[in-house]
């Protein structure tokens, strides 16, 4: 088991790597974005505005009680403890899992065309999430929790949260990779 300051802390590191990552997207043209192997697959730029709806749902509802109420501990030392749902989650976004699972319509992309705005947006609510974990150092994320945004019957506490999101990004910036690598991918 890790600590939550191990997990806000990997959640961070990864956080600059994916931000990283997605800052090179913005050399795509928007054509490029857009493109999709077939009519049932994502697009980069689809991609990038899921994680950007998923990620700003879960930012607004853990600023919103981290703003509300102060529950403290020693994060260098408390264990992170996972609900069940939220391991459920974890399990069905982590990117060892192979399996392609479709997402409720809450995170659903738009259906049109997406412009490199949607990279701005992302690379903003990423950072406000990091600044957001960064500043909360003592908070105890096993006992904050929320309703799903996809389910008001699925509970998840925010260390079930910060694993879900930092996950979540990694499969699709995965998925992102196999987009840029494909033999039909738009060369400019």
């Amino acid at each position: 088991m890790h600590t939550i300051k191990q997990l806000k802390d990997k959640f961070i590191s990864d956080s600059e790597s994916f931000l990283s990552e997605i800052k090179k997207l913005s050399e795509l043209s928007d054509d490029q974005l857009n493109w999709k192997p077939a009519e049932n697959l994502w697009s980069i730029a689809e991609c990038i505005e899921h994680l950007s709806i998923t990620n700003q749902l879960y930012f607004d509802k853990i600023e919103k009680q981290f703003s509300e109420r102060q529950i403290a501990c020693n994060d260098e030392e408390t264990t992170v403890k996972h609900r069940f749902f939220g391991k459920l989650i974890i399990k069905t976004v982590d990117p060892s899992n192979i399996k392609k699972t479709k997402t409720f319509s809450v995170f659903q992309p738009s259906k049109s065309f997406i412009t490199k705005d949607s990279i701005t947006k992302l690379t903003e609510v990423q950072k406000s999430l990091v600044n957001l974990i960064s500043s909360s150092v003592n908070l105890n994320t096993n006992e904050y929790s929320m309703s799903s945004p996809a389910s008001k019957f699925v509970k998840e506490n925010f260390s079930d949260v910060i694993e879900i999101i930092r996950l979540h990004n990694k499969r699709h910036l995965i998925q992102i990779q196999k987009l840029l690598t494909n033999d039909y991918f738009p060369k400019d």
